[in-house]
């Protein structure tokens, strides 16, 4: 599964609405208002109060350990996924526009012009947030 930040991750694209998501992966496994999450893929796919999909959540914030961390396959163009390393993330992107301790132990990574966030745990990558919107 490709991550195309700003365009698409895997088969989800800008623009679409979760009923055209729906159609193109078929129902998610669970639902938390609007959001559709995918559990057995391991991401959540975000639309806005107009209906159309703007972010996809990738993995899981809270710990490296979670099974939705195993469950994300997608990469990046330059090969940034699940478990990729800090340094591979600071080769691949540069220095981050934005970094943050979300808490103890883990780091937020934001690439704002890029669309990208990455949570880091024990410098590794659990969690990425692909921006859909386009860019400003």
């Amino acid at each position: 599964m490709l991550i195309v930040p700003r365009v698409s991750v895997g088969k989800v694209k800008a623009g679409m609405t979760p009923a055209q998501v729906v159609a193109e992966l078929g129902e998610s496994q669970t639902k938390q208002g609007k959001i559709l999450n995918y559990v057995r893929s391991g991401f959540s796919v975000i639309p806005n109060r107009d209906g159309v999909v703007v972010v996809v959540m990738c993995g899981d914030p809270s710990s490296i350990d979670s099974p939705l961390v195993k469950a994300f396959t997608g990469r990046t163009a330059e090969g940034i996924g699940m478990r990729s390393t800090r340094d591979e993330v600071l080769k691949a992107y540069g220095k981050p526009d934005e970094t943050d301790t979300p808490e103890p132990g883990h780091e937020r990574l934001k690439y704002d012009d890029l669309g990208l966030a990455f949570i880091l745990q024990d410098l590794k990558v659990h969690h990425i947030t692909v921006n859909l919107r386009p860019a400003k």
